[in-house]
């Protein structure tokens, strides 16, 4: 996990506390990716090279959207493709 994402879930933690003995993924990590992914961060969290995933763009396999001339990512739309992906494997 990336140093960044890792400051915002020790973010999260300490903001909520250990109120309960258990917490559910959704609990912890909802909160942390609400800003769009950039396409090195979708890269890494796909598990590919950056130029793997620019093909998928160019190809139209993954949804984006362009910020100038930059490709943004929302988090919902690469979870999915990822479980996509799995289950194809």
């Amino acid at each position: 996990m990336p140093i960044k994402e890792r400051e915002k879930l020790f973010t999260v933690i300490a903001r909520k506390g250990f109120k309960k003995d258990a917490y559910s993924h959704e609990e912890v990590f909802a909160e942390l990716r609400q800003s769009p992914f950039t396409i090195k961060e979708a890269a890494e969290y796909l598990e590919v090279a950056e130029i793997t995933l620019r093909r998928w763009v160019q190809s139209g396999l993954i949804p984006y959207d362009k910020v100038g001339r930059n490709f943004v990512f929302a988090s919902g739309g690469l979870k999915s493709f990822k479980k996509k992906r799995a289950k194809r494997r």
